[in-house]
């Protein structure tokens, strides 16, 4: 019976043993102890060692291709911040030259302004100076015509300068030294002209001393000059001037010519007269005035009023009565018109 018992035991040790894929044998105090491990255990711990194991190859890979991405996005930084330096660099150049190109154009700007201001004066010396020479009524009509053909051929070439907005920047030098150019060509053209503007000038000055036109606006002639006393000329009386009859209107008197007044006084025959010296060899005097409105000494010019009409002195009528003499000579008024 006990035998079976044994033999019972011993086949169940040995189904056991069969059951464990791994059976260790431990001593501890003279105790021992049998650990089995059975195949299933044995399965899920491969199973564990190969999840294990390939998760350190996954958390490899996944380590090595995040950081060569690092490293990629490291050099693409590094070459944006290369391409931003080089961009700041370039923004600085071209903001420099921005500077320069607006402080060219504003020069330009500048210079065409005074360019077209000489100009402008010039054409405006030019007008005022072919005013007077064309205000030369009575004078030689030949030389007013040499003093305006004079004018015409220093006539400067007028050029409408507009502002300039927009130039290529390579050209801004060249186009500041043109009108660089054109300023000194200019300045010269206005000294010739100059030279011109004083001759003209001195030529007016001259002509301004010589006798013109009538001393009274719309005066009609009451008589005639009749220094010989011929019967055929007027009332036949001696007469060294004209008359110019205001028709009862009391008007001014203007000087004919540039000139000094010597007198300014009553005379029984004149009454109150004015008579002025121009200096180169022309008198001229004004007389019968209600009153005289400049005294011994005073410059008067061609159209300034010296005196009013009147009918002072031995005279019938309200008139002007107007003489010209050169060096001593009587001149008939009407060859000075």
């Amino acid at each position: 019976m006990e035998e079976n018992q044994n033999l019972s035991k011993d086949m169940e040790a040995q189904k056991e043993k069969h059951r464990h894929f791994l059976t260790l044998h431990l001593s501890h105090k003279g105790e021992t102890k049998t650990i089995g491990l059975k195949k299933y255990h044995a399965a899920l711990l491969g199973a564990a060692i190969v999840c294990v194991l390939g998760g350190g190859i996954v958390a490899t890979a996944s380590y090595q291709q995040a950081k060569h991405q690092l490293q990629a996005s490291e050099e693409q930084l590094q070459a944006a911040e290369n391409a931003n330096r080089k961009l700041a660099q370039k923004t600085e150049v071209l903001e420099s030259e921005n500077k320069e190109y607006t402080q060219n154009l504003e020069e330009i700007q500048q210079k065409t302004t005074q360019l077209e201001d000489k100009l402008t004066e010039l054409e405006t010396t030019k007008e005022n100076l072919a005013e007077q020479i064309n205000g030369m009524s009575g004078a030689d009509t030949a030389s007013a015509e040499a003093y305006l053909s004079i004018l015409n051929d220093s006539q400067t070439t007028q050029k409408d300068f507009t502002t300039i907005v927009t130039t290529a920047y390579n050209k801004t030098e060249a186009l500041s030294s043109q009108l660089e150019k054109m300023d000194v060509l200019l300045d010269e053209a206005g000294v010739s002209f100059q030279n011109v503007a004083d001759g003209v000038t001195v030529a007016l000055a001259k002509e301004s001393n010589i006798p013109m036109g009538f001393p009274v606006e719309n005066g009609i002639v009451s008589t005639e000059f009749n220094p010989g006393g011929d019967s055929s000329i007027s009332d036949g009386r001696v007469h060294k001037g004209i008359d110019l009859s205001t028709r009862s209107q009391i008007l001014p008197i203007t000087a004919t010519a540039s000139g000094t007044v010597v007198e300014a006084a009553f005379h029984e025959d004149f009454g109150y007269y004015v008579k002025i010296d121009h200096g180169n060899g022309f008198t001229t005097m004004y007389a019968h005035n209600s009153e005289n409105l400049v005294s011994v000494g005073d410059q008067v010019k061609r159209g300034d009023t010296i005196a009013m009409t009147g009918s002072t002195g031995m005279s019938t009528g309200i008139h002007c009565h107007y003489e010209i003499q050169l060096n001593g000579v009587y001149q008939n008024p009407r060859d000075f018109q």
